[in-house]
């Protein structure tokens, strides 16, 4: 999946110009609940404005209030923000999230226009989706031998299982991997009895609701 298809568009945004005055900044960011604004100049993408960032300038600096207020939001943005395309894979844009600070990336296209935003919680909530808190789930550990996804499969469909997400993590114990399938059944104690049955090492299994 890309980016494009979490992001909250551009139409969507509360977003401040480079000339507004900062009163106006504030104003914005405190009837919205936000933390930080994007600033643009038209539909080009400038930087962010951080209301934290915004405080500590007033209080460290030797300015009256009102004198403050009507300064341009220009003066207090951070204009060197890292962006993605909206076509970039959310697995990248979760890295991106992990090595970085950022409750909110930009997502630009190729002449710096402000196409949308991706915030850390809709990334996290298609890692949500994926490993399903509602649903069938297992984990099996395997070295990661040739066919034995093929033979996984099979072994699912034939006791009348479904695998809706399948996730393979390397552990870095020799050539052991970890599997986490999410699977629909009617039957999902059948399922695992089957795996087992099999030789697969199932571990961590979890029902769905009404079905343990």
């Amino acid at each position: 999946m890309r980016v494009r298809a979490i992001m909250l568009p551009f139409a969507k945004l509360n977003c401040i110009s480079v000339e507004d005055t900062v009163e106006k900044a504030i104003g914005i960011i405190d009837e919205h609940g936000l933390l930080s604004l994007p600033v643009v100049d038209g539909t080009e993408f400038i930087g962010v404005l951080s209301k934290q960032f915004v405080f500590e300038e007033f209080f460290h600096g030797e300015w009256g209030r009102e004198e403050f207020l009507q300064k341009k939001v220009r003066e207090f943005m951070r204009s060197k923000i890292d962006t993605m395309p909206e076509d970039m894979r959310i697995e990248e844009a979760a890295v991106r999230f992990i090595t970085s600070k950022a409750r909110f990336i930009p997502v630009t296209n190729e002449y710096n226009q402000l196409l949308g935003i991706v915030t850390q919680q809709a990334v996290f909530k298609q890692y949500q989706k994926m490993f399903g808190e509602a649903h069938n789930s297992l984990v099996i550990y395997n070295y990661d031998n040739r066919g034995t996804l093929a033979r996984l499969s099979e072994t699912v469909a034939k006791a009348g299982g479904n695998i809706c997400n399948l996730l393979v993590m390397p552990t870095e114990v020799m050539d052991l991997v970890e599997m986490f399938l999410r699977i629909e059944a009617a039957d999902f104690e059948k399922v695992v009895k089957a795996l087992k049955k099999q030789g697969f090492d199932v571990r961590d299994i979890k029902y769905e609701k009404g079905q343990a």
